[in-house]
């Protein structure tokens, strides 16, 4: 009998920039598992620690259709990859009508007040925020490639038809 498949939950990409290192996050409907988190988290710190960059120097995009990391995932991504400093960090969702989100998202915001949460519709004001609005072309390719490992997310398709 055939094992299952693991469906990937989030998918990652860095891209290299003059100023910045960008890491590009992908989550579907599901929070992402301890296993992918954890993995994903380790090789980020691990880049960081090899090119000793500062954490003003990490700019960090996400796009999710609601998956998000737990506390104790975020605690982790704070104080091991950003040293516990606020760090430029801009969430592209299409769950902040939900009132238990866009509570979540507020007392994230507290936490790092770097971090700021947009609609689908304000893709290119995310990009600008973080410094990257010329950026666009190299960013969207990126997504399209993350799609097709763990799409579709619906959050892409939503920025897709307001036809960048």
């Amino acid at each position: 009998m055939p094992s299952p498949v693991t469906r990937s939950e989030l998918s990652t990409s860095i891209l290299e920039h003059e100023q910045f290192l960008v890491v590009l996050w992908l989550h579907t409907d599901i929070d992402p598992p301890a296993s992918q988190w954890n993995t994903t988290v380790a090789s980020l710190i691990e880049l960081r620690q090899a090119r000793k960059l500062a954490v003003e120097r990490i700019r960090q995009l996400v796009i999710s259709d609601g998956g998000a990391p737990n506390a104790f995932q975020r605690n982790r991504l704070t104080r091991d990859l950003h040293d516990g400093l606020p760090c430029k960090l801009a969430v592209v969702t299409t769950v902040l009508s939900n009132p238990i989100k866009r509570g979540i998202a507020t007392a994230l915001s507290w936490v790092n007040p770097s971090v700021r949460f947009y609609e689908p519709s304000g893709f290119l004001e995310a990009l600008e925020y973080l410094d990257l609005a010329d950026e666009l072309d190299a960013i969207w390719r990126e997504y399209q490639l993350l799609d097709t490992r763990i799409g579709p997310v619906r959050a892409l398709r939503l920025i897709d038809a307001g036809q960048l």
